[in-house]
């Protein structure tokens, strides 16, 4: 019965996780800066607040060996989501790889222990007292370090996939350290049922409390900027799929849970957790569109200004050339016809950015390299390209296209 309301709770912990992070994904698409801080604080309340409560009260009812496996419907949720509320692409390697975890993570939780043991003081005092959990400390730091030099050596804001891995894997692995609420809240419920306080009234309780506070805290800022660099499918399995296997690894170092459990049985559980790892490897190799760094194709430059930092704002397609400021230079205009539309352009270190489109206001922009610029050839309609600008404002050019 404890077991069975355990996995409920964790259902409803992924469900809830799952909307947390997708709004905070969704906060970094949003260009009103009101709409976007909502969704992110609201989605950091889900994440932060609803969701570890859930989490939690599964904790209390089962073993941590059968509920963290369970996270791995945090990854079915978004997968099947994200596409439809986040508008990313859902490739066939995301599919594929979030299959793996899901069906590791249900093996795992269907051949982990389905019995609660009884925490005590004398237990809680063997568990972290002991040479087995200094070693998985040691082992768990070790990795902790790797993942901080790729994160301090890799380049920001740019969408370096290294980065994003670092920074999934890093969030997911900190989080995946449930040990310390599976055994606090088990001395707990101990309590509860036994009558029987005097554990408290002990010093070793508490160390484990505040770890578990710790562990909850601190993988929220790795998370956080990691759903705003990276897409949320990409993050998001990382993230669970890591934690997973944290939590699984660490419930049968640190806890014993699979202790007295048949070897066979044990050693079928651990190939389930290959199988996660597995499902992560094909996730990670989906380089191409895994962040979230605006493309040129497509966008009206209005919505590129903002990567054009440094550079002077064009005109708008229907000013008029008296409009123009000094330090602009305009293109002598071509023969004008009935449909007339108008081409700008930025300068840009790597190349230029051009606009073309009515004097609606409406069309699209493309990115032209320096040796398309300089050949003339970016497109079939559009033949300008920016003329060599002496200052350093990179001024805007118009020209009226027949």
């Amino acid at each position: 019965m404890f077991v069975t309301l355990g996995v409920l709770f964790e259902v409803a912990a992924t469900m809830v996780g799952t909307t947390g992070k997708q709004l905070v994904s969704y906060s970094g698409k949003v260009e009103c800066k009101m709409r976007a801080r909502t969704c992110k604080i609201s989605g950091l309340l889900l994440t932060t607040l609803l969701g570890p409560l859930l989490d939690m009260a599964a904790y209390a009812f089962a073993p941590q060996a059968i509920i963290a496996p369970l996270n791995g419907l945090d990854i079915v949720w978004n997968t099947c989501s994200a596409p439809y509320t986040l508008g990313e692409r859902l490739r066939c390697r995301h599919i594929i790889g979030s299959t793996l975890v899901f069906f590791g993570a249900m093996l795992t939780s269907l051949l982990g222990p389905h019995h609660a043991q009884q925490e005590t003081m004398e237990w809680m005092y063997d568990t972290f007292v002991s040479m087995t959990f200094v070693s998985y400390l040691i082992v768990f730091a070790s990795c902790v370090l790797v993942l901080s030099v790729i994160l301090i050596t890799r380049p920001k804001g740019v969408g370096d996939k290294a980065r994003g891995v670092a920074l999934a894997l890093m969030a997911g692995g900190i989080a995946g350290n449930m040990y310390f609420i599976s055994a606090g809240l088990g001395l707990l419920r101990t309590s509860a049922d036994t009558g029987d306080w005097s554990a408290w009234a002990t010093w070793i309780p508490y160390p484990v409390l505040l770890g578990g506070i710790l562990v909850a805290v601190t993988n929220i800022p790795f998370m956080t900027k990691a759903l705003q660099e990276y897409e949320a499918i990409f993050v998001v399995t990382l993230f669970e799929g890591s934690h997973i296997t944290v939590a699984c690894v660490s419930g049968t170092w640190v806890l014993g849970e699979l202790d007295g459990q048949p070897t066979a049985q044990s050693i079928v559980y651990f190939v389930c957790v290959l199988i996660i790892v597995a499902g992560l490897l094909v996730i990670q190799s989906t380089a191409a569109g895994a962040d979230k760094t605006p493309r040129f194709e497509n966008r009206p430059l209005s919505d590129m200004r903002s990567l054009n930092r440094g550079f002077r704002a064009m005109p708008p397609p229907n000013k008029g050339p008296e409009e123009v400021g000094a330090g602009d230079r305009m293109a002598p205009p071509t023969q004008a016809s009935n449909h007339t539309t108008q081409t700008s352009c930025v300068s840009h270190d790597n190349g230029v950015v051009l606009w073309a489109g009515s004097l609606s206001g409406i069309g699209s922009a493309t990115f032209a390299s320096p040796q398309e610029s300089e050949s003339g050839d970016t497109s079939d309609e559009t033949s300008d390209t920016c003329p060599e600008d002496g200052d350093d404002d990179n001024a805007s050019v118009i020209a009226e296209l027949a």
